[in-house]
């Protein structure tokens, strides 16, 4: 039983979660920074085909309030759900 419940909540840092917020804000999820991540890797892995992958880096800056684009694991982005 233990193993199990370790394993969920092991899973649940993997995914992003769903960040509660006021109605009309822009909705967003939570992403826990898994190591070997970067901010330019994860920003082409969230940006939509056609998309520009240095505005999607731009955005996660501004919300992120980022002094640097340098990650650390467990480290948690908020990001725009309809990126």
């Amino acid at each position: 039983m233990m193993l199990m419940m370790l394993a969920w909540c092991l899973a649940g840092l993997m995914m992003p979660a769903r960040a509660q917020s006021d109605p009309g804000a822009t909705p967003v999820v939570v992403y826990t920074v898994q190591p070997g991540d970067t901010l330019w890797g994860y920003a082409a892995r969230i940006t939509p085909d056609g998309g520009n992958v240095a505005d999607t880096v731009d955005e996660l800056v501004r919300l992120n309030n980022l002094n640097s684009v340098s990650l650390r694991a467990g480290q948690r982005l908020i990001v725009p759900d309809e990126v």
